[in-house]
């Protein structure tokens, strides 16, 4: 259980770099009007809603959206979001999977969800879309796991922590990009 729990809180961290380090190499995609207060706006006025899904999907370059490593990366919240938005003809952007352990889609691409993704708002990078096999995540002197029984001597406790020094990095500048709610 110890391995576990500790496996958990390191790959939560390495996560976060990760996404840290995609929001930093990515650029702008698309981006909201001004007004729509961190969400998309309504489908009914033209370049809003689904339209800036497609845009984002188009600022991509072919090559990149054709591997099967590209996909759609957001929090819960702006998942929601994204969730509710539809064509002017009433179909949804969001594709339910139909396959057991398959990833929904928006526009034949597959979304995962990241809570270390900022939630939609305004001025703020809310979807990373494109290539994420440009990232790469280096562990440098694999998992240092250490056990204390001085640090809570006083509590009679023993303590451990796993170390890892890791670093993320994108390869290729073009891969990824993002989708930013204009300011107010």
């Amino acid at each position: 259980k110890l391995a576990q729990w500790a496996g958990r809180e390191l790959g939560n961290d390495i996560g976060s770099a990760a996404v840290t380090a995609a929001l930093a190499a990515a650029a702008a995609g698309a981006t909201t009007a001004a007004g729509t207060a961190g969400g998309l706006g309504a489908q009914g006025t033209a370049d809003r809603g689904f339209d800036y899904l497609i845009t984002l999907y188009h600022s991509v370059l072919e090559p990149y959206r054709a591997r099967t490593s590209c996909s759609w990366v957001m929090s819960d919240p702006t998942a929601a979001m994204v969730r509710k938005v539809k064509s002017t003809e009433g179909v949804y952007a969001w594709q339910p999977s139909v396959v057991v352990g398959q990833p929904d889609t928006i526009l034949g691409k597959p979304v995962y969800i990241d809570t270390n993704v900022p939630d939609a708002a305004v001025s703020v990078e809310s979807i990373i879309f494109g290539d994420f096999s440009s990232l790469v995540v280096r562990i440098a002197g694999g998992v240092r796991f250490e056990r204390s029984d001085d640090f809570a001597f006083n509590a009679d406790l023993v303590t451990f922590r796993a170390i890892a020094r890791h670093g993320t990095v994108s390869v290729d500048a073009n891969a990824l990009k993002t989708l930013t709610h204009a300011g107010t």
